[in-house]
Parts: C-alpha cells; structure tokens; sequence
C-alpha cells in the first residue's frame, strides 16, 4: 500500500523591512516623508524595506532607524528590534554557509592582534620615543622664538594720518612677556600682551616709534607719523557784535559832524 504525502504550505515569514514598508503604504506614508521626518538616508530606508543588509551601516545605527520608523508608523519598537536581530543573525548564517571563505576572513581579522605581544622592552621604546619628541618639540620652539621678532599689532592709530587733538592714543597687542616702548619711553603691557597709552602731541609732524623687545633681545618696530594741525579758537559772538556796534557809532558821529559843518557854513 502506497503513503501518500500531504502536500502543506509554509507561511514564510515576513520581514522587518517588509512588515515597515506594507505599514508605511498602509498609512499612505511615502518614504521620502519618513526620510525628512527622520533625517535618515532615503537611501537606507530603501534598503532596510528590501532586506539588504549588506548595504546598509553597522548594526547600531540600524537598530536606531527600526526603532525610529516602527514607533513612527505605530509598531511597537522593541519587538521590531529583537525581530531584526533574530532575521540578521539568521542571514549572517545563511550567507556563511554559501561563502565559507567570508567566515574565515572576518576571523583573521581579529587574529592579527594575537601576533602583537606588549613586552617592557617594546613599552620602553615607546616611552623613550615619546619623551624625545617632546624635547624635540621644545627644541625646536625655542630655537624658533631666538630666530624670530615678537608678535607685535598696533590697532590705533592704523596708519599715518592728521589729526586736530592735541594728544592721541596708541594701542594694540604684542607678546605678554616682551617689553614694550614707545619713544623710548616704557609701557605697560597686562597679562595678554594688550596695551594703550595717550600720547601728547606737538604743533606739526610727530614721529611715533612703537618698539617690542622680546627675552632673546629681537626687536619688532612700527612707526606712525601723525600731523597735528591745531584748531584755531572760534571769535566770541559778543566780540562780534561790540565791534559792529563801535563801527555803526563811528558812522553816526561822522554824519552828525558833516550835517552840523554844513549848517554852521550856511548859517546867518
């Protein structure tokens, strides 16, 4: 007697990406709204709906965006992150088996660190060649501040000018430990390297030396020529006025003195 076999389907069963993506249509929802709304790559929505893994980023970042998309089209989080964990390591078995030489290369990976053996020997080396570029370092820092001027900026004034004040203000910036001068004559610099100094000006042309003398004797100069061209003080209005009034006077008393010559000339 012959066994017959029953024939029964099997309900495969759906993925994370697709159980998504038919919610997502269901809702009316298009992926590039989920992409903005998200700010997820469209690109790895697209992906993660069609089930390749291989194309989109490590697993943490991946479980980031189920756990975003689920809770956004009304899944419940958690479960859809624990499905796709189940599918991932069921499709990472799958795909070993097809290419046995995939497992044997990710293990080599995490073999080269059994040739690298940590010994004080090796550790001492290390060290040693540390603290050499750190004196390298200082070195070279200090041989380069001997060879070079100090830092010196000067924001006012900005160049040469003319000016109608009788006193003007020198200020900028050099290094906090340089000495600074300005005709020979020492200012002070704070803790920054800022400094600003009113200087008095003479009638004329002014020559304005700003020096900056650094530990190792190097000199940064900037000159500025400053041209003071005195106000001359304005006329009193009262002066003004009195001298119109003396002038008018002088005109009446002139009239007055020529009307009464001409009457005593035509007198009886």
């Amino acid at each position: 007697m012959l066994t017959r076999f029953k024939t029964k389907k099997v309900n495969i069963t759906v993925t994370v990406g697709e159980c998504l993506k038919k919610k997502r249509e269901e809702k009316g929802i298009s992926i590039k709204e989920i992409s903005e709304k998200l700010k997820i790559k469209m690109s790895y929505l697209e992906d993660l709906e069609e089930n390749n893994y291989d194309k989109l980023p490590p697993d943490v970042y991946v479980k980031g965006f189920i756990r975003s998309y689920a809770q956004f089209v009304g899944f419940n989080a958690q479960k859809m992150v624990d499905l796709y964990s189940k599918e991932k390591l069921i499709n990472d078995k799958i795909e070993n088996k097809k290419n046995p030489k995939r497992k044997i290369n990710k293990g080599r990976k995490f073999l080269i660190s059994n040739y690298i053996i940590i010994t004080p020997k090796i550790l001492t080396v290390i060290f040693s060649l540390f603290i050499l570029s750190i004196i390298g370092y200082y070195l070279w820092h200090q041989i380069s501040s001997f060879n070079s001027t100090p830092y010196l900026f000067i924001s006012s004034p900005i160049a040469d000018q003319a000016s109608d004040k009788s006193e003007i203000e020198v200020a900028g910036k050099t290094e906090a430990q340089a000495v600074l001068k300005i005709n020979g004559e020492d200012v002070f610099i704070d803790s920054d390297g800022y400094f600003s100094e009113i200087i008095p000006l003479e009638s004329g042309n002014n020559i304005l030396v700003v020096e900056a003398t650094n530990r190792f004797n190097r000199t940064a100069r900037q000159v500025r020529n400053i041209v003071y061209e005195k106000k001359l003080d304005p006329v009193p209005v009262d002066f003004l006025e009195n001298d119109m009034f003396e002038e008018s006077n002088e005109e009446n008393t002139k009239e007055n003195i020529f009307f009464n010559e001409e009457m005593e000339f035509i007198g009886p």
